[in-house]
């Protein structure tokens, strides 16, 4: 017995170091060129124990099945017909240049970064095909890697795209969603699944833990699929392991080229599985996308004028009226500038409030009014920009208004003296009786906007008696303190959810971290954001929304800032914009450009 022990032992072994040869061989420090990829390739095996591992996941209930014991009677969509995306006569070809002024990505993980990717959005957000997505112009469900799904009491079914594929050219199973999850789970990822069922190759049935009145795009966000030769190495080490390893996605581009600090290009796929569907068929038109980081933005505009540049979008309304001055391009046409207004959920800018280190309400609204945002908004941004209305804005099905703390020196002062500040000191601000003063800390990430910005609120607050010490820092510095809970006040803005706000994220009692800077802890808020995440139909999701806001509003935890509703853009003549632009605010991520000169 201790033989043939020892000799299955011996063959199970190398049964396995076989798989992962088999599996390393198709493994590459980088993505493979667009060339490589150009044809359809085999599957990668799962592990020989798969199906155990699922068995084991710990989280979410993952299981699975024989297409034929999938439901029979599904009352399958499409979301078809639906009007274009992108402009009929866009031409396919060339190569688009672009600037990218943000930190250049540590990483190349597609989920569990240990620290934030601001190029994560452009790498995998903005180019994974989801399996269901949003129409940017009407709001309407559109195929993904979904040819069609059904939503059944608590369930959503998927039926997966014969065609869909990895950058890799390996095809997209059913399975590779629940090693997705698996994975995204193991590495701390919350996906927000109850159960997943896998029926064969190409259904998938997920359970999300709550339900919403947009089930199929809720889950579509987090339920991600996994290509199992990419991940044949996953271990503990996993995000040390894969960090420059470029994964296979379902997009139209792969990365052709990494110049460290300095480029990231992307080569368009020569046979995208996905360029004919409807929803997809007139963008991703330039050949080739180039991503050059840059010190910051003045060297952009220097590239830009120099013809080194394509494009170029900016947040800073001076420099898009006063750096095209004078240059000959702009004179000529040769440049033009666009103003391209958006019809998107905006991103909260704005200051957040932390409640742990300012716990007093009243203290918390005197500043609300003591900060005059709206007149810094109208010198710094010229006009062309308005303050957000609430923090739940630009989302088409919740259209509700939440009174906003303006600007009152008279009713600031009433505040500072119920939260104890009353007498004047000899600088004109405002003191406890214990002579404490009245001062409070802004952090930010400083840039000639900013500091701006800040300058002017904080000549605001001096007027109403109350002292804004600035705090510029680089990010590093402000993430700490974010993940930490240690700042006052902070500039503050990310990404909207879709397609409803992720408030469990920014408020709720549980949540920590970059996107939670309130550290609130209010059972009326996790009440109401209960209420959004189980909202049956859109009138009641917008109910459940407006009482998020009203809440922020009470609990005077957020400034509203700027809204980023104007694209301000400069571009060279030969690169063309779709009429009647419906997208995300970065125009360029929304793959709706071509050029006229390849």
């Amino acid at each position: 017995m201790k033989w043939l022990r020892y000799s299955l032992w011996i063959a199970g072994t190398a049964a396995l170091l076989l798989w992962l040869a088999q599996l390393a061989s198709r493994q590459q420090a980088v993505a493979p060129t667009a060339e490589a990829v150009a044809q359809p390739m085999p599957p990668a095996p799962y592990p020989h124990d798969f199906a155990r591992q699922l068995r084991r996941a710990e989280g979410v209930t993952i299981a699975l099945h024989r297409e034929q014991e999938c439901p029979a009677d599904l009352d399958w969509q499409s979301g078809l017909p639906a009007p274009p995306v992108g402009c009929p006569s866009a031409q396919r070809g060339g190569t688009l240049r672009l600037s990218n002024v943000g930190p250049f990505p540590a990483n190349f993980l597609a989920f569990g970064s240990p620290s934030p990717q601001f190029f994560h959005y452009t790498l995998f957000e903005r180019l994974e095909v989801p399996l269901v997505w949003e129409h940017p112009a009407t709001g309407q469900e559109m195929p993904g890697l979904a040819a069609a799904w059904c939503v059944r009491g608590s369930s959503i079914f998927f039926r997966l795209h014969p065609q869909a594929r990895y950058s890799n050219g390996s095809p997209v199973r059913a399975r590779d969603f629940a090693l997705g999850t698996l994975l995204r789970h193991r590495s701390g990822c919350r996906t927000g699944l109850r159960e997943l069922h896998i029926y064969g190759d190409s259904i998938v049935e997920a359970i999300p833990e709550t339900m919403n009145a947009t089930p199929a795009l809720s889950v579509s966000r987090s339920l991600r699929p996994a290509e199992p030769g990419f991940y044949a190495e996953y271990s503990g080490n996993y995000a040390e392991h894969y960090a420059q390893r470029i994964p296979p996605t379902t997009g139209a581009y792969t990365v052709a080229e990494v110049q460290r600090g300095r480029l990231i290009a992307l080569q368009r796929l020569p046979q995208w599985w996905a360029e004919a569907l409807p929803g997809f068929r007139h963008t991703h038109n330039p050949e080739r996308i180039e991503h050059h980081f840059l010190a910051d933005e003045a060297q952009a505009w220097e590239m830009f004028f120099r013809g080194r540049l394509d494009m170029i979008q900016t947040r800073n309304i001076a420099a898009w009226h006063s750096k095209p001055e004078g240059e000959p391009a702009v004179e000529s046409g040769r440049i033009a500038l666009h103003s391209l207004r958006i019809h998107r959920p905006m991103p909260p800018y704005g200051i957040a409030f932390n409640t742990r280190t300012l716990p007093d309400a009243e203290l918390r609204r005197g500043l609300m009014q003591a900060l005059d945002m709206k007149s810094a908004i109208d010198v710094l941004f010229r006009g062309y920009a308005e303050q957000l209305p609430q923090f739940t804005s630009g989302y088409r099905n919740l259209p509700h208004h939440t009174p906003q703390y303006r600007y009152n020196p008279a009713e600031a002062r009433a505040c500072f003296a119920r939260a104890g500040y009353s007498e004047a000191g000899a600088d004109g601000i405002l003191r406890r009786a214990d002579g404490k003063k009245l001062q409070a800390k802004l952090s930010y990430t400083p840039s000639d906007k900013l500091n701006t910005l800040v300058a002017l609120l904080c000549e605001s607050a001096a007027a109403c008696g109350a002292e804004i010490i600035p705090e510029p820092l680089p990010w590093q510095n402000i993430s700490k303190q974010l993940q930490e809970g240690t700042h006052e006040l902070t500039f503050w803005a990310t990404m909207p959810g879709l397609p409803l706000p992720d408030y469990e994220r920014f408020f709720h009692s549980s949540s920590t971290g970059h996107d939670a800077p309130f550290r609130l802890q209010c059972p009326e808020m996790d009440a109401a954001i209960r209420a959004v995440q189980q909202a049956a139909s859109p009138r009641e999701a917008a109910a459940a929304c407006a009482r998020v806001d009203s809440l922020i509003h009470r609990e005077a935890i957020w400034l509203p800032g700027w809204m980023e509703n104007r694209a301000q853009i400069a571009a060279w003549q030969h690169v063309q914009l779709p009429p009647n632009y419906s997208g995300p605010y970065e125009v360029a991520e929304s793959h709706q450009l071509w050029l006229t000169q390849p």
